[in-house]
């Protein structure tokens, strides 16, 4: 069957704003696909998770492409993020080579989830220093991954199963735990 074009696309109006204002992270959990409930692309349901928000530098950037393989289809999700300190290389690695989920909320108000059934893999971590005092000081991170869908979008965090938690330290298998105040600190 030969698909045809109906239609343009017409030229749109800048409306929208690019980037990101918060990042939510939290481990991948193997969830059968009956648990997690979508209606097109929009996730409705999810196991309750309490989900993690990290304060990241710069304007992190999230990257989502559509790939063609003799497998069919399937999109690429990324995200680096950039996080501040000098002194937490030990602490900071315990992110690494885990999995995770990811949901993000741009800067027009739109959450979306990276990693939703296939997970994300968290990548390399880089330190850089700067060349002048206005210059990052802290680690980068990628998180990536690969899904057969479109990242789904969440309407009400909490009505679909998440439960924010801010004080929380990361301990030495990766593993979030929640503190008692707002240390932000990685602990071994």
């Amino acid at each position: 069957m030969v698909s045809t074009i109906t239609s343009g696309y017409g030229r749109k109006c800048k409306d929208s704003l690019g980037g990101i204002n918060e990042i939510y992270l939290f481990p991948y959990v193997n969830y059968s696909r009956s648990q997690i409930i979508v209606d097109g692309n929009i996730l409705l349901t999810f196991p309750t998770t309490i989900i993690y928000k990290f304060y990241c530098n710069g304007n992190p950037n999230a990257n989502e492409t559509q790939e063609n393989s003799d497998g069919g289809k399937f999109f690429n999700q990324s995200l680096p993020i950039e996080l501040q300190g000098v002194n937490e290389i030990e602490n900071i690695s315990k992110l690494v080579n885990k999995e995770y989920r990811l949901i993000f909320k741009d800067r027009n108000g739109l959450y979306r989830i990276f990693g939703l059934y296939n997970g994300l893999e968290s990548g390399a971590l880089n330190y850089a220093t700067g060349g002048s005092k206005a210059d990052f000081n802290g680690f980068k991170i990628s998180f990536t991954g690969k899904e057969e869908y479109q990242s789904f979008f969440i309407n009400h965090l909490e009505d679909a199963g998440f439960l924010l938690e801010t004080f929380f330290r990361i301990t030495e298998d990766g593993e979030f735990r929640i503190a008692e105040n707002n240390d932000f600190r990685i602990l071994e």
